[in-house]
C-alpha cells in the first residue's frame, strides 16, 4: 500500500488545457495525498504544452513524474472533473487483488447484464498491485471498432473486476439517473463535444440551467482565479485559447454536439439569439446531451 497515491492520465495538444482544469479539481478536493503521471505519445504534445503542464502541475503543488508505473494508480481521462470524494477511490484500490485486476465503476446496469453492450466505461480505471494481464494477443484478435480500449478491457476485465459506485465515472448523459443524495465524485465528458469548446459568452446559459458542463466552468473558474493574478496568467490564456479550436469534426451523429459548438462560435453575438431557442426545447432533450445542458 502506497502512502502518497498516484494518478495517470494520457494527452495530446489538443487536451492540455483539459489537464489543467482537471489538475486544479484534483488537487482542490483531495483529501489524500498524490502525484501524477502524464503520458503522450512522441510529436503529439508540443514542448510549450509539456512546459505550460509542467508550469501548472507546480503552481499546483502537485508532484509530476514521468517513470515508469509499477505501484497501484488511478487511471483518469483529461476529459473529466473531479468533486468531492473522489479519491475514496484509492481505498477500492488499495483492498483490490492481483485476480480481480481492476477496480472499474458500474455503467448503469449491474455486472452480470446482458453482453450487448459494454459493462463499464474505461475513461476511470483503478489499477492494483500485481502484473497486469497479457493485452498483446486479445488486441491482435479483436475487430477493430472506434473505441478499441473500451472494448478491449470490457473484454479482459468485466468478469472479474471490482465494481464501485457509477458516482467515480458519471457520463453525462447519465447524472439525471443518479441518486441526488449520492452526488458524482467524478464526472466524464465523454463525446466529441467538450466544454472547454464552448466560448464561455455562451457558458452562463448552461451556467444558470445547472447543466453538467457547469462542474467544469467551475472547476476552470476557481482555477483561473486562483494562478491567472500570476506568472501563469499568459499560460493559462494561451492554452484556453488553443482549446476553443480542437476537436475533429466528422459527418456522424455522435459529433452533432459539436458541429453545434462551433456553429455558435462561428455566429458570435448572434449565436444568443440561438441559445434562446435552444431553451425552448430544453425540457425534450438529456441533460448532458448538447451544450445547453
Amino acid at each position: 500500500m502506497t502512502s502518497t497515491h498516484r494518478v495517470v492520465c494520457a494527452i495530446d495538444s489538443q487536451m492540455a488545457y483539459a489537464l489543467g482544469v482537471l489538475l486544479g479539481s484534483l488537487k482542490r478536493e483531495s483529501s489524500k495525498a498524490f502525484r501524477v503521471t502524464v503520458g503522450f505519445l512522441e510529436g503529439s504534445l508540443p514542448s510549450r504544452d509539456r512546459e505550460a503542464v509542467s508550469s501548472l502541475a507546480a503552481a499546483l503543488k502537485i508532484p509530476l513524474v514521468s517513470d515508469a508505473i509499477t505501484d497501484p494508480h488511478l487511471w483518469i481521462d483529461a476529459d473529466t472533473v473531479a468533486l468531492p470524494g473522489w479519491d475514496r477511490i484509492f481505498d477500492v484500490i488499495d483492498a483490490t487483488s492481483e485476480k480481480q485486476g481492476l477496480v472499474v465503476a458500474k455503467r448503469g446496469n449491474s455486472p452480470g447484464a446482458a453482453r450487448d453492450s459494454m459493462l463499464f466505461n474505461a475513461g476511470v480505471l483503478g489499477w492494483p498491485q500485481g502484473t497486469r494481464r497479457n493485452w498483446a494477443e486479445p488486441l491482435r484478435q479483436m475487430e477493430t471498432v472506434d473505441t478499441q480500449e473500451q472494448a478491449l478491457f470490457n473484454e479482459l476485465y468485466s468478469d472479474t473486476a471490482a465494481w464501485v459506485s457509477e458516482k467515480y465515472n458519471t457520463l453525462t448523459y447519465r447524472i439525471d439517473q443518479l441518486d441526488p443524495h449520492d452526488l458524482p465524485s467524478i464526472i466524464h465528458y465523454a463525446g466529441a463535444h467538450k466544454p472547454w469548446h464552448l466560448g464561455r459568452n455562451l457558458a452562463q446559459n448552461c451556467v444558470e440551467y445547472g447543466c453538467p458542463w457547469s462542474a467544469w466552468f467551475a472547476a476552470e473558474a476557481s482555477l483561473t482565479t486562483e494562478l491567472t493574478a500570476g506568472p501563469l496568467a499568459e499560460t493559462i490564456t494561451a492554452l484556453q485559447r488553443a482549446a476553443l479550436a480542437t476537436g475533429h469534426l466528422r459527418w456522424r451523429r455522435d459529433h452533432s454536439g459539436l458541429w453545434l459548438v462551433k456553429l455558435l462560435t462561428a455566429l458570435g453575438p448572434g449565436a444568443r439569439v440561438v441559445m434562446w431557442c435552444l431553451g425552448l426545447l430544453k425540457q425534450w432533450v438529456p441533460r448532458g446531451t448538447h451544450p445547453l445542458h
